[in-house]
């Protein structure tokens, strides 16, 4: 049997990692992100708290900065977080007026929905022998990571909740073996440095383990791409980041290859990406060599895979975020098999998105602002 497996994203996904909870013996260990209280959110935690009855030793991540967007998407219902305090309650309100649209309905049914509602559930984890739930601090953990008996591991883009099951377009890896789990582990606490010539690695940004305003993950990432021969295939959520912008339009210049999928109204960021899309048409004058793919659904994966080899699936978006504040885990792989998945996995998109042919519209100055924000969010990193 292989040691990857490329499960994708939504109900696929999802079972998998249902059945793999179901069938833990010893250990469960869930860094999460987004986490709602809905239907999946609900399934997902009934598995572990039964697993739990039987006795697995349950540890679960679960960063409160997410709980504004918890708050402002989805059903609006977050799993754990269900005191939100006035500045959660005030970023909500500015997420959901850019990106959200005009309200629509009742103020009163609007109000009512977003009130959070008691969960029993949420009780009966929080207080279980077995199970142990870090969630009131904002450590910025933007991982989105299942580890199972320490030796089955699952990483990519997806978070928890209906919206993820049945909506956006992820992209989930499933790795197996003791060996890649000790790896990961040593990674995360700084004992060893990414290997390139390993044909499985992580590619970390983690505060706690590097220097403070060091990022190897970014010079990392960015070496990938550089250093393209014939080829670039990504499915990225987030642009803005200057300097993968720049790395892109330098390989369309030299004439590799480049083929770039991401969502054509994403929930955040909206005009800082379309921003961006069109500077790489402008500045590289829209070659043939690259291809820009807007998808009606929100592509929510963020993966990279250059020369039909050399592949980087994880949580870390094309933003300053993911190499200034938030700590993200990223899987490398140098293997051509997996590589042919997760390219085939991008061409399937061009179905049912649209080739860009030229500039996309957006606001400016708000396109000003989410860069300054992302800016200031993220001061204290790379």
């Amino acid at each position: 049997m292989s040691d990857l497996r490329v499960l994708g994203g939504g109900a696929q996904a999802f079972r998998s990692i249902l059945e793999l909870i179901n069938g833990a013996c010893e250990s469960i260990e869930i860094h999460a992100f987004l986490w709602h209280d809905d239907e999946i959110g609900n399934k997902l935690a009934k598995a572990v708290l039964t697993a739990a009855e039987r006795g697995v030793t349950v540890l679960i991540h679960k960063d409160r900065v997410a709980a504004v967007y918890e708050l402002s998407g989805g059903n609006k219902q977050s799993f754990f977080h269900k005191k939100h305090k006035p500045t959660e309650r005030l970023q909500a309100w500015v997420l959901d007026r850019t990106y959200g649209g005009k309200p629509v309905g009742p103020k009163a049914e609007r109000k009512a929905a977003k009130k959070q509602r008691e969960n029993p559930l949420v009780e009966q984890l929080l207080e279980h022998e077995n199970v142990t739930v870090s969630h009131d601090k904002k450590r910025f953990d933007h991982s989105k990571l299942f580890i199972f008996d320490k030796k089955i591991l699952i990483v990519g883009s997806m978070g928890i909740g209906d919206t993820h099951h049945d909506e956006w377009i992820d992209m989930m890896i499933e790795v197996r073996g003791e060996e890649h789990v000790t790896r990961l582990r040593q990674r995360m606490n700084g004992e060893v440095e990414f290997d390139p010539s390993r044909r499985v690695d992580f590619l970390l940004h983690n505060l706690a383990a590097h220097d403070k305003k060091t990022c190897p993950m970014l010079s990392e990432r960015l070496a990938l791409i550089e250093n393209a021969e014939h080829s670039v295939v990504i499915e990225m959520a987030y642009l803005g980041d200057v300097r993968f912008t720049n790395a892109l339009i330098e390989v369309v210049q030299r004439g590799v290859e480049v083929t770039l999928v991401t969502g054509r109204d994403v929930n955040v960021l909206r005009s800082l990406g379309r921003a961006t899309l069109t500077k790489l048409l402008k500045v590289t004058g829209a070659p043939e060599n690259l291809t820009i793919i807007l998808h009606p659904r929100m592509v929510h994966a963020k993966m990279v895979v250059v020369d039909g080899r050399y592949c980087d699936v994880g949580s870390a978006n094309f933003t300053k975020l993911s190499h200034g504040v938030y700590d993200e885990v990223n899987l490398y792989v140098d293997d051509e098999d997996l590589a042919r998945q997760l390219i085939a996995h991008a061409e399937s998109q061009r179905e049912e998105g649209e080739v860009m042919r030229g500039p996309l519209s957006y606001k400016k100055f708000i396109s000003q602002i989410e860069r300054a924000t992302v800016a200031y969010q993220s001061r204290n990193g790379a």
